[in-house]
């Protein structure tokens, strides 16, 4: 039940695409994003809340040496991010490489990518879109990390487990071989 104080002045003004029950209370709203808006007025909280938003436009970015190199860094990144994660989004990722926005790539980044809430939350209210894609490519080197990080974890522990697994097996065999062989529990 979320009030006013719980939202954020600047959001995306979106259309609702599909909704699906689930079991329980659970819903699920596919959305398309239309633009960026700012709250402008909240006049409703009961029963619902309502209010109107003021579209916010895209700023306008030159197209310079920095930002195509900005650019290229950013798509690198989300093909390494794409191999650790073996998140499936060839088609997200092939837009991103045709694409010439630095807003553009740094908004498919924050919508197609395992980061945190604030961070999106932070990313959607940076209206510079060079700026935007930098605060991406931050984020997105340190959700990297993180996932790379995650995995050696998940490596040392199953080699552990593996390894464990193999020391019972082990004994198992040489207690069972000396069941076999009369031996007993004499050498135990």
């Amino acid at each position: 039940d979320p009030d006013f104080a719980d939202l954020f002045a600047i959001g995306t003004v979106a259309k609702v695409k599909q909704v699906l029950k689930g079991q329980g209370e659970n819903i699920r709203v596919l959305v398309t994003g239309l633009y960026r808006a700012e709250i402008t007025d909240l006049y409703q909280n009961t029963p619902y809340l309502a209010g109107e938003v003021t579209s916010i436009p895209e700023m306008d970015e030159k197209d310079d040496l920095r930002c195509r190199a900005l650019r290229r860094e950013a798509n690198a990144l989300y093909a390494n991010y794409l191999e650790v994660a073996e998140y499936p989004a060839q088609v997200v990722q092939l837009r991103m490489m045709a694409s010439e926005s630095c807003g553009f790539i740094a908004d498919s980044i924050g919508q197609n990518s395992g980061l945190e809430y604030p961070d999106k939350v932070r990313l959607l209210t940076e209206l510079n879109p060079v700026r935007r894609l930098e605060m991406a490519v931050r984020m997105l080197r340190q959700e990297i990390e993180m996932l790379q990080l995650e995995t050696d974890i998940q490596e040392k522990t199953r080699a552990h487990i593996d390894q464990d697994q193999r020391d019972y097996y082990l004994r198992e065999q040489m207690k069972t071989i000396r069941e076999e062989l009369g031996e007993g529990d004499e050498l135990s």
